[in-house]
């Protein structure tokens, strides 16, 4: 059952402050409560991009965002993009390049647009425009006249954004700022309540209606959880640290190379901007790409509870098909990665297409090679058994070096891996491609 919680933001450079069921999303209020109508609900997956606004600067799906997320925070909706008659430099570019049709996306366009330009410097090239891109849909148009107003747009003066900012009015009980207030709320409503902090995969449950939105509680305010630093021997990542926020951290791409590449390639940039690494682990899916970048680095995941603290290694975290070992008091709040000098590491996925799509089966490789020949090896693979896998036969092969070693660790990991039919693909395809990723992708590393 949903309690009524007040929750306070500016929009479009105005204080708001609503009183709102705690099971209504971002969208939700925008659109009913303060009439901003130019958000649309879409997929409701994060997909198609059409719900797009930004808070507090990013790009965010609103359908995957609980409204007490954006409480204290800075939105800005397509609505607030115009001074009076004077449309902002991207509107007139759509307009003038003929970059919309039905107009059901264009909203979503524009502020995926204004969100890359506002933080560079510089015309961007089509390839980052359409990265940028990347997250939003477009059924009529196609893309060539939407990447041509982008770029016409980032020539022109852009206007400054009005910053109002609006003190938090959500209670501690809905968005705690500490972890001993989040783990107290774990014990107290146990059993009533999920933490939730990106909100990409668990406010899809809830569509779904697998999931109430009422029982989640946001973990995103909480400081211990946040941060990615290293000591002499680890790296360590909070569990609310983003996807975007480690696809883009210098220090994990020198000692956990495949990770922030795994990252780079979740969902478009709404996803990555809200998206985490603990909740990735959390969700138990076989098919997460941040799990085989973590096996074969030999990551482990700090569990905390009100009585207890663990660790464990991620390759032990999961027990099967959405399930892992976390008991229902405790929280994942951070993966230490060990630093093992040389480490050079590879990850290669294969989707239903190109883009922000489930993998069907993914690879990863880690490899230090000592004169020429490997002297540590890590194989690991998603998408292909109730979790994902370190393949060890493989991985004992690849160790012999050389061609006659590769050819074996194809073999051997064709009978490691455990995949099976679905909507998505057979399983002698995903048993075949497993093979074909793993020589792909220790050549790459042995070419490096």
């Amino acid at each position: 059952m949903a309690d009524w919680i007040d929750v306070a933001f500016s929009v479009n450079g105005r204080p708001a402050r609503v009183r709102v069921r705690s099971d209504r999303r971002l969208l939700d209020v925008l659109r009913d409560e303060l009439r901003l109508t130019g958000a649309k609900e879409g997929c409701g997956k994060g997909e198609c991009g059409s719900c797009t606004v930004l808070v507090d600067g990013q790009a965010v799906n609103s359908c995957l965002m609980m409204a007490y997320q954006a409480d204290g925070a800075v939105v800005e909706t397509i609505e607030g993009l115009a001074e009076g008659e004077r449309l902002h430099p991207l509107q007139e570019a759509f307009v003038e390049e003929g970059a919309l049709q039905c107009g059901f996306c264009t909203a979503g366009m524009i502020l995926a647009a204004k969100a890359m330009l506002d933080r560079r410097d510089g015309v961007p090239g089509p390839a980052e425009i359409r990265q940028a891109l990347s997250g939003n849909l477009c059924r009529c148009t196609g893309y060539a006249k939407i990447v041509a107003a982008v770029s016409r747009a980032a020539q022109a003066t852009t206007p400054l954004t009005t910053v109002v900012r609006c003190d938090p009015a959500t209670p501690t009980y809905y968005r705690p700022r500490s972890l001993e207030e989040a783990l107290e709320i774990m014990v107290q409503r146990s059993g009533e309540v999920r933490p939730v902090a990106g909100g990409t995969d668990i406010l899809v449950q809830a569509r779904d209606r697998s999931l109430g939105r009422g029982a989640l509680f946001d973990l995103t305010n909480v400081a211990e959880l946040r941060g990615i630093d290293e000591s002499d021997q680890h790296v360590r990542v909070g569990a609310a640290v983003t996807l975007h926020e480690v696809a883009t951290s210098p220090l994990l791409a020198r000692h956990c190379p495949a990770l922030p590449v795994a990252c780079a390639g979740v969902g478009g940039p709404q996803v990555r901007n809200r998206g985490t690494l603990g909740g990735s682990l959390a969700s138990g899916s076989p098919a997460a790409d941040t799990v085989p970048p973590l096996v074969v680095a030999d990551a482990v995941v700090e569990l905390v509870s009100i009585s207890d603290r663990r660790e464990i290694p991620v390759a032990e975290l999961f027990t099967g098909v959405r399930k892992t070992v976390l008991a229902p008091d405790e929280l994942i709040v951070s993966v230490r990665v060990p630093k093992r000098p040389g480490v050079r590491a590879a990850f290669l996925r294969l989707g239903q297409r190109r883009g922000p799509v489930p993998a069907k089966v993914s690879v990863a490789v880690a490899m230090t090679f000592h004169e020429g020949r490997p002297d540590w090896v890590r194989v690991a693979a998603g998408g292909v058994a109730p979790t994902v896998i370190r393949a060890v036969a493989a991985e004992k092969a690849l160790m012999g070096g050389g061609y006659d070693s590769l050819r074996q660790a194809m073999a051997a990991i064709k009978d490691e891996v455990r995949p099976v039919d679905d909507l998505r693909s057979t399983r002698e395809y995903r048993r075949e491609m497993t093979a074909v990723l793993l020589e792909r992708a220790v050549r790459r590393l042995a070419e490096a």
